[in-house]
């Protein structure tokens, strides 16, 4: 086996990992913490749990796991023809273990959080419960779906089309969730349940899932890198070749050693500054490296997906 075959292979291990390990945490996620407190998750399972409970309304019923499946499979449709076919396989993959992980796991061991507490006036809403039912399901949710995303997989669902509305028109990941999730949360919560509560609560989780989504996923955001070096020529190149990023070479002279240098401006999505930090290092371990992030970029910048 050759060398790039043995590295690629090894990155589909750990991405398939990945996907495994964030689905499981974002099932449970729902299950254990939002399912108790009739909260709302996010994205695909979202709307699998706004039709099921729908369909209880109406007196039957249906497993949550299996509507999760159904409602991802257009959705992954759309990361196949609009991300990437790699990041769809592993879209697919996680709907598979995200619907197999949300039907199977049982019981809440939280259960209580969201029982009324009975007073001499009759039973209250705990409020205090079902709070953090929400705080944790929230955070559990985002860091899932935020280490899913940083490696290039996903956990299904809104996710999907949050990469490819990213990709292709940049915009924020955690605002393309956020406002699909309000939606969700108001229909369902509000109208369907006729609890604002439950829509107040479930808006708690959402704000706390996009921004631990937005602070892990850093991919469609934006790094410059000011490269001070006696090999500027070299590393320009690499960059290039490696990354398919532009650089512009600036000549300089030390103040303090006199030293003819040349500086390199490049600018490059956030993910990738560590695999330039390594090509640097590769060339000069002695090279200055500035490191800062960029608010906005106007211009030829190729966005790319990052599987």
């Amino acid at each position: 086996m050759s060398k790039i075959n043995k590295k690629r292979l090894l990155d589909d291990l750990l991405r398939t990992f990945i996907v495994v390990l964030a689905n499981i945490l974002l099932s449970f996620a729902t299950v254990w913490f939002l399912e108790p407190a009739r909260l709302y998750s996010g994205g695909a399972t979202g709307l699998a749990q706004l039709v099921v409970r729908l369909i209880e309304s109406l007196g039957g019923k249906f497993n949550l796991g299996l509507m999760t499946f159904i409602i991802n499979i257009p959705i992954a449709i759309i990361g196949w023809h609009f991300v990437s076919k790699r990041f769809a396989i592993f879209s697919i993959m996680a709907i598979i273990v995200q619907s197999l992980a949300t039907g199977l796991i049982k019981d809440s061991p939280f259960e209580a959080l969201a029982t009324d507490i009975v007073t001499i006036n009759g039973p209250v809403m705990n409020h205090g419960g079902i709070l953090t039912l929400a705080i944790f399901g929230g955070l559990l949710a985002g860091f899932a779906a935020g280490l899913a995303l940083k490696f290039g997989t996903s956990t299904g669902g809104i996710d999907i089309v949050a990469q490819a509305c990213a990709l292709h028109k940049g915009i924020s990941i955690g605002i393309v969730t956020l406002s699909v999730n309000i939606l969700i949360a108001i229909i369902g919560g509000g109208i369907l349940q006729g609890s604002f509560i439950v829509v107040l609560y479930t808006f708690v989780r959402l704000i706390l899932n996009s921004l631990v989504t937005d602070k892990i996923h850093t991919a469609y955001t934006y790094t410059s890198l000011n490269i001070f070096t006696a090999h500027g020529e070299e590393i320009a190149k690499l960059l290039m070749q490696e990354l398919n990023r532009g650089c512009t070479i600036f000549e300089g002279t030390g103040a303090y050693t006199h030293q003819i240098h040349t500086e390199l401006y490049c600018v490059l999505s956030t993910y990738e500054v560590e695999r330039a930090i390594h090509i640097i290092r590769g060339f000069d371990k002695q090279a200055f490296v500035v490191i800062s992030p960029v608010r906005r970029v106007a211009g030829n910048f190729i966005k790319k997906t990052i599987v």
